[in-house]
């Protein structure tokens, strides 16, 4: 996978790339003393002994550099351990990592991003982010470098309201925080876009007021599950503020935090076309299944149908006009007639007309579908 940016020539920004990386290194071996060693060792261990972390992954996330801070943070006794490692193991919710290389990748640069991550062992643990993309000489993007700071105890410390972090306004999924009440804690850009109002608006608004009525008691009884599931999703319909109806697909999350607020954490996806397109063809699928049973009835029932048909014909010839039997036998021929309609009608059934029958069962309108 790589990555194609738009907004700079590659040979423009492999160059500027390359003037600031040997511009940084002329200012560190200006501010050190003539005599001391400028070697790769000495750089190296300069590196390793940073209190931050430093790291180097793949675009598909395989840990190719890091220091020995970043090793620590994550509970790693070498940096051995972790070279070639999956860096989405170390993510609390494996979906932050797509989140987080697509506002990378949009956005050129995110800084000071708070993510909670786990540690070897699974420890929970919270870290701010900064990283860029870094290119190749085509201008694709081959990896990802960042800076990792564990801010655990500032995030545990917090008594505030939890709010998102600005990669999710890069994010075309709404994306919100709310209490365990359904209230609106935050909400990304394309959230409060997707429900017609400014962002500013909706803080505070319960979410359950945008969903249709009839799935508001489904979302609270997902909601009421999170302490034992953790995690739940499903598909519900929402109006926007001009009325218009949309499903979306949701997925929503308990975020346990011991000082600050708990609070929800909901992904949203707009669905509504796949949800038509599904209609559609299950429609095509009932006609479709329609035609072929009744072309089937109306073959089997053609036969014995022919058959009784001849016999009345030859009991009309042989009776007597006027006599109680013959007026039978006459009755008997109309609605043998009236079947045959009906099965001519069945056979030649071309398009799908339900109608309504009883307690709300619908069943297919031969007259009109043929």
């Amino acid at each position: 996978m790589a990555f194609q940016p738009s907004h700079m020539p590659s040979s423009r920004r492999n160059s500027h790339e390359g003037h600031t990386r040997s511009g940084l290194k002329k200012m560190i071996e200006d501010k050190l003393h003539p005599h001391m060693d400028k070697s790769p060792r000495w750089y190296a261990n300069f590196i390793d002994n940073l209190p931050i972390g430093i790291y180097r992954t793949t675009l598909e996330g395989k840990l190719v550099f890091l220091n020995k801070a970043f090793a620590r943070i994550f509970g790693f006794k070498s940096t051995n351990d972790l070279i070639g490692y999956p860096e989405i193991n170390l993510y609390h919710d494996r979906k932050n990592r797509g989140t987080l290389i697509k506002a990378i990748l949009e956005k050129g640069f995110v800084k000071e991003v708070s993510l909670p991550f786990k540690k070897n062992g699974g420890a929970p643990i919270w870290c701010a982010i900064t990283a860029r993309p870094v290119f190749d000489e085509d201008g694709l993007v081959v990896f990802l470098d960042g800076l990792v700071r564990d801010i655990t105890e500032d995030m545990e410390g917090k008594d505030t309201i939890p709010s998102l972090d600005e990669m999710f306004d890069a994010i075309d999924d709404l994306i919100a925080l709310i209490d365990p009440q359904g209230h609106v804690l935050d909400i990304n850009t394309a959230g409060a876009e997707f429900l017609g109002f400014h962002k500013d608006t909706l803080l505070g608004k319960r979410l359950f007021e945008f969903i249709v009525p009839k799935y508001r008691e489904l979302f609270s009884l997902y909601l009421s599950e999170l302490p034992k599931t953790a995690r739940e999703e499903g598909i519900i319909t929402i109006a926007d503020r001009n009325g218009i109806e949309r499903h979306i697909e949701f997925n929503v999350s308990r975020v346990k935090q011991r000082s600050a607020q708990h609070h929800i954490k909901c992904i949203a996806r707009d669905v509504t076309e796949r949800i038509k397109h599904q209609r559609k063809q299950l429609i095509k699928e009932r006609f479709q299944g329609v035609m072929e049973m009744a072309g089937g009835v109306a073959h089997r029932l053609n036969q014995p149908l022919t058959i009784i048909n001849n016999i009345v014909s030859d009991l009309l010839s042989d009776s007597v006009t006027g006599n109680t039997n013959h007026d039978k036998i006459v009755k008997i021929h109309h609605q043998i007639q009236k079947l045959n309609e009906i099965v001519k009608k069945v056979g030649g059934i071309n398009k799908y007309e339900p109608m309504d029958y009883v307690a709300g069962i619908k069943i297919v309108d031969i007259d009109k579908a043929s």
